[in-house]
């Protein structure tokens, strides 16, 4: 063994993998060996690519073996370990069983469905990862839909974008970004909602709506974490991976059934050293017409945390 080379971080993932493209743990791979980490990887699904290309192929890993790779990739102590698509219930428990003794961040992003399509797993499954992966996640990163399915909305009541994000919050996180929260297709702007429980923010970036998208949740969800090993606070690392996900989307190409592609946006925009100062990923974020703004209070609303926590605090765990 060379001890002489570089150590890198060491960021988990599980979720599930394509053979082709850039969803779920080849997303990660894709931006951490950009952006300087490296990765330990248990995939809950395989498939030869995203959903939509002729001749694909997907099965599911043996239980048992999934937990022997879970129980592998926990051993390995990552700083950060991301938790993406879950196929069952069984598969929650394993993961959530495996993290009692984890003690680096844990980032869910907890793909359950969307507007367009409903649910993607069944109702155990997103009742499982309520349940079970929630409650031991520092940060969660669903999209709205899937907000409303955790926090058991019906989609119809009126509520508060602070509420969206002090239920969450409630439920265990010490940060929450709520994905694609509203599009406005006049202005093609897309908004998403941040909190760390003192700070309540919404970050606009462009919206590309004649590209298609697969996989800019998988994006956003890897760069995050990946930036957050590097050592930048949740608040940051949403940021910059906000950015990444536009540029993600503007470079989609055909392979992997259309999905984003990362790689193509890192050639164009290198990161590094902004994921360590919110000052200044704000304003680097900006120079890609992305941009951030506090979200007033209502008359009920408030603020969790009465003092900012430290910057970095998370990601000591």
């Amino acid at each position: 063994m060379n001890s002489d080379v570089q150590n890198y971080p060491l960021v988990g993932s599980i979720q599930n993998s394509v053979g082709m493209g850039f969803i779920g743990n080849q997303a990660v791979y894709a931006i951490a060996n950009s952006l300087g980490a490296r990765v330990i990887h248990a995939p809950t699904s395989h498939a030869s690519a995203h959903t939509g290309l002729e001749g694909r192929a997907r099965y599911t890993p043996d239980p048992a073996l999934f937990r022997k790779d879970v129980a592998f990739l926990v051993s390995r102590r990552p700083a950060v370990l991301i938790v993406g698509y879950v196929p069952g219930p069984n598969f929650a428990d394993v993961i959530a069983n495996q993290l009692q003794e984890y003690k680096g961040v844990v980032l869910l992003d907890p793909v359950i469905g969307d507007y367009q399509k409903g649910l993607y797993v069944t109702s155990e499954t997103a009742r499982a990862i309520r349940d079970y992966l929630v409650p031991v996640a520092q940060i969660i990163t669903p999209n709205r839909f899937e907000a409303e399915v955790l926090l058991g909305l019906g989609g119809g009541e009126e509520t508060t974008e602070y509420a969206f994000l002090n239920g969450l919050y409630d439920l265990g996180p010490k940060a929450v970004a709520i994905t694609s929260f509203a599009k406005d297709l006049e202005k093609r702007r897309l908004s998403l909602l941040f909190t760390n429980g003192y700070a309540y923010y919404r970050i606009n970036a462009p919206y590309y709506a004649t590209f298609p998208a697969h996989g800019s949740g998988d994006t956003f969800a890897g760069a995050l974490g990946v930036l957050v090993a590097l050592g930048g606070s949740p608040l940051a690392g949403a940021l910059l991976a906000t950015v990444l996900c536009a540029r993600a989307v503007a470079n989609s190409t055909a392979y992997g059934g259309g999905t984003v592609d990362p790689v193509s946006a890192l050639e164009k925009w290198k990161p590094q050293g902004y994921q360590m100062d919110d000052d200044r990923a704000i304003q680097f974020a900006a120079r890609s017409n992305v941009d951030i703004e506090i979200v007033k209070p209502g008359a009920e609303d408030n603020a969790r945390l009465k003092f900012a926590p430290p910057k970095n605090r998370i990601t000591y765990g």
